[in-house]
């Protein structure tokens, strides 16, 4: 293991806790698998099948194989069909069949197989677009909050190169999938690794490493908190921050443009705004809401406007604490 300068991270926040592995069969999660299983770290799997590959079908006989040996559970998901923006409702139906299983069997972490490679594509997309890249790395430890139950998320090969997986499980004859898919440059992850990443990383991936942690030590662990649907928390410094991953979590990216309008919003003492036709961001008596948009009417009679009213809550967030008949954050 030493021989490919493996470290994982977080090893003592899984040992002892009750983990759920992200598994495909590919490079990444084939290598974690092993890799946990010989630091002695117990967990379960679940796969997601999109049915797009003709192999699938082999790589969840592949997850149930080494459920049954190692004594694991395996969950499988046959995900419907997918139109459209196949990656980020891909994500989605992914992290809502996580979270049911964290919910229902009360996984304590998440393991996800997210890579060095990985990393350095998405920080490299990130400054291509003109973003806060400190703020939009991937975190190697991540606290959520999923139905007032609070998990982590663990990535214990964050700062790993892909080729230095894939030399373990050669030399230990460890079988993996391969995904074609990482082939195809209209996907732009891929254009990504093809003209830049990987020339760096087969260079400079040690120092890639080093200096990609040290900017992520510096990134916050905290989340905004789900409180069923929406989001409500006091205004701070991390306003912009939290406004952004609330709206990821509500299905919602904010466009470069939207964000430069966001930044000047935030400036305000009050406002009260709909992005997309899709969600509202409030900020009122130094509180941000943020909550999918209703466009159905709904009225409110005189006692509840003036109950409102005297609670301080902003005028759009009224409409959605009656219809959903919410508690006063």
């Amino acid at each position: 293991m030493e021989n490919y300068n493996f470290t994982l991270e977080h090893l003592s926040c899984l040992s002892g806790g009750k983990n759920l592995l992200a598994f495909s069969g590919g490079v990444d999660s084939t290598a974690l698998y092993f890799l946990l299983k010989e630091a002695r770290i117990h967990f379960d799997i679940a796969i997601v099948d999109y049915k797009i590959r003709t192999q699938s079908s082999l790589e969840i006989s592949r997850a149930k194989q080494l459920a049954f040996f190692d004594n694991k559970k395996c969950f499988i998901y046959e995900a419907p069909k997918i139109e459209q923006n196949f990656e980020a409702n891909a994500r989605a139906v992914r992290y809502e069949f996580f979270n049911t299983l964290i919910q229902k069997y009360e996984y304590k972490n998440l393991i996800l197989a997210h890579q060095l490679d990985d990393l350095l594509e998405w920080f490299m997309m990130q400054l291509s677009k003109g973003t806060d890249v400190l703020n939009t790395l991937i975190p190697s430890l991540t606290k959520r909050n999923y139905q007032n139950k609070n998990y982590y998320i663990v990535r214990p090969l964050l700062y790993i190169t892909k080729a230095n997986l894939i030399k373990y499980l050669e030399k230990n004859t460890r079988f993996y999938f391969e995904d074609y898919s990482n082939n195809y440059l209209f996907y732009k992850r891929n254009y990504f690794r093809k003209n830049f990443t990987q020339k760096l990383l087969e260079e400079f991936h040690l120092g890639i490493a080093f200096s990609l942690k040290l900017m992520g030590e510096k990134t916050s662990l905290e989340e905004p908190e789900d409180l069923g649907g929406y989001f409500c928390f006091e205004s701070s410094k991390e306003d912009f921050i939290f406004v952004d991953k609330a709206s990821k979590k509500l299905g919602y990216l904010l466009s470069k443009s939207q964000k430069f309008q966001l930044q000047n919003l935030l400036e305000k003492e009050e406002f009260s705004y709909i992005f997309g036709d899709k969600i509202v961001i409030e900020k009122c008596n130094k509180k941000l809401y943020i909550f999918p948009n209703l466009r159905e009417k709904q009225s409110l009679n005189k006692e509840e406007k003036e109950f409102f009213r005297k609670a301080k809550i902003p005028k759009r967030f009224r409409v959605f604490h009656k219809a959903f008949k919410l508690h006063l954050p």
